[in-house]
């Protein structure tokens, strides 16, 4: 593997593919179902607001769960 600096947006946003792949899969496999899933960052989101949300995650997180929800099997 090279020993290439990626750029962490770059790494952001394959992590959230990674993520989204995993998913799925496990959902077309009949495992786990993906609209279920993709529902619990918002919980997890409306936390953060709720402690103040000092690391300004809870807009991310929530995107996230849109990706995920947005997705298709």
């Amino acid at each position: 593997m090279s020993s290439k600096k990626i750029p962490g947006d770059r790494l952001v946003l394959a992590m959230i593919s990674v993520l989204r792949t995993l998913i799925l899969d496990l959902s077309a496999r009949g495992i786990m179902n993906h609209e279920e899933f993709a529902t619990k960052p918002q919980t997890i989101a409306t936390a953060h607001r709720e402690a103040g949300d000092p690391n300004n995650l809870a807009d991310a997180i929530h995107a996230i769960s849109e990706h995920l929800l947005d997705s298709k099997v």
